[in-house]
């Protein structure tokens, strides 16, 4: 028995065409034993955007590969997002690639070009000032949530 379950398995269709996969080396930041980090290909109006994705065309990862790649990101984000107090690591709910895990981390940045979507994507924010950790839910659950608490 390896102890693997099905989502440690989970092969995302078409690798082949995968734009993840087809990432040329030299647009790749820094390589880890199961990872690679590159910069997104639309920066989106952001001074950095950045994308941790596995080596393998996996769609699903385990919770233990997940969470490495969340401490991976959280010191990685430490250097690339030195310039600013809160930076975010978030859920691929926009994700234009769906078959190939990775997640897209950013500066908070409310003139960027994508802010509003990022409001309305669940994140977790890393305050590099207090080293503190947090999750947020999107704008238009919080506001729902008021708009039915007040009926």
């Amino acid at each position: 028995m390896t102890g693997l379950t099905n989502a440690d398995t989970s092969h995302g269709d078409n690798r082949d065409g995968c734009p993840l996969c087809k990432i040329a080396q030299r647009e790749v930041l820094e390589e880890y034993p199961r990872w690679r980090l590159a910069r997104t290909k639309t920066m989106k109006g952001h001074r950095e955007r950045l994308m941790l994705f596995h080596r393998e065309h996996l769609k699903t990862l385990d919770e233990q590969s997940i969470g490495e790649a969340y401490l991976l990101l959280m010191g990685i984000g430490s250097r690339f997002f030195s310039y600013v107090t809160e930076w975010a690591i978030f859920e691929p709910v926009y994700a234009t690639v769906p078959n190939h895990w990775h997640r897209v981390a950013s500066d908070l940045d409310p003139k960027a070009d994508d802010y509003k979507q990022i409001l309305r994507t669940p994140r977790t924010i890393i305050d590099g000032e207090k080293g503190s950790i947090h999750r947020a839910d999107p704008i238009e659950h919080i506001i729902e949530e008021s708009k039915s608490k007040e009926s």
